[in-house]
């Protein structure tokens, strides 16, 4: 399958997009992580979804990899972009899966688009944060992407930096930051290569994209969880560092449409990794 596709909007803004797996397999929109592109499925690998029967379809958000920037957009504006990719491929129904920052894509497209969605499913999924949630998780990375962006930026640059050096020695910097099962899924051969790649493809054409994206989830959302009437399915690892718990929780008691499920030993990565299996037989159910 091609890695790099190049569909023109209406608007005459360029979206690239990656596939992955089976042509001929069950349509699934891969939404990426932040920071990351429409490489990331390759830390699982094409023979994985061949195996399952998916034809994955990722497609890098706007201004990230080589898709262009789009100035003032909000989550819901995602969803047009993802209808008229699909039409373009002669895609009537599909499935949508959200990984990290992905996804509150998916719940934008849960929420806009249902006519067109065969199913959703959210891995490790990100929510929006308030002020409140902030300052209660201390999470000092998520403060710096809300109130002094420019920085963030410029840490972005540097991440960079050690995204082009050595694969190994980025790996045991992460030993000290990354949960048992997250480090594992990374120290499998090859695929902190791919992530890296994946990473660096997400800053091709620098940072803005990436920010403007991670900046949305401390905005006011331009939708509402309570649009969501189709059944909508979470998976998290317990061990997850980077999305609080508890307000997953929250916000899956709030929704009578949504699943909730937990893995006692994962991670943030691990799951989209070693659970794969579980996750396809919700993208593929009724």
């Amino acid at each position: 399958m091609e890695s790099t596709n190049l569909l023109t909007l209406p608007d005459n803004r360029r979206l690239a997009y990656a596939e992955y797996g089976d042509p001929n397999g069950h349509p699934v929109f891969y939404f990426h992580g932040g920071g990351a592109s429409r490489l990331e499925p390759l830390l699982l690998g094409d023979e994985v979804f061949i195996r399952l029967g998916l034809r994955l379809i990722a497609p890098d958000r706007p201004g990230i990899g080589q898709s262009d920037f789009q100035p003032n957009r909000g989550f819901s504006d995602w969803t047009k972009d993802v209808t008229f990719l699909a039409d373009a491929l002669g895609l009537d129904k599909f499935s949508v899966l959200g990984v990290s920052a992905g996804g509150g894509y998916t719940a934008a497209c849960a929420a806009k688009i249902p006519n067109r969605l065969h199913s959703a499913v959210i891995v490790s999924g990100s929510w929006e944060f308030t002020t409140a949630d902030l300052l209660k998780y201390n999470r000092w990375s998520l403060i710096l992407i809300k109130y002094f962006p420019w920085l963030y930026q410029a840490s972005m640059k540097l991440t960079q930096r050690s995204l082009n050096g050595s694969p190994d020695k980025l790996l045991e910097t992460l030993k000290k930051r990354l949960p048992a099962a997250d480090y594992a899924v990374l120290k499998s051969p090859g695929r902190i290569k791919k992530s890296c790649e994946a990473l660096n493809e997400g800053l091709r054409s620098g940072t803005q994209g990436t920010a403007w994206d991670l900046q949305l989830y401390f905005k006011k959302w331009d939708f509402s969880l309570d649009e969501i009437r189709m059944p909508l399915t979470l998976f998290y690892g317990e061990e997850d560092r980077n999305v609080p718990l508890d307000l997953v929780k929250r916000i899956a008691a709030t929704l009578p449409t949504i699943k909730l499920v937990m893995y006692l030993n994962e991670g943030h990565i691990s799951v989209i990794v070693n659970q794969i299996e579980a996750i396809a037989k919700a993208l593929l159910s009724d």
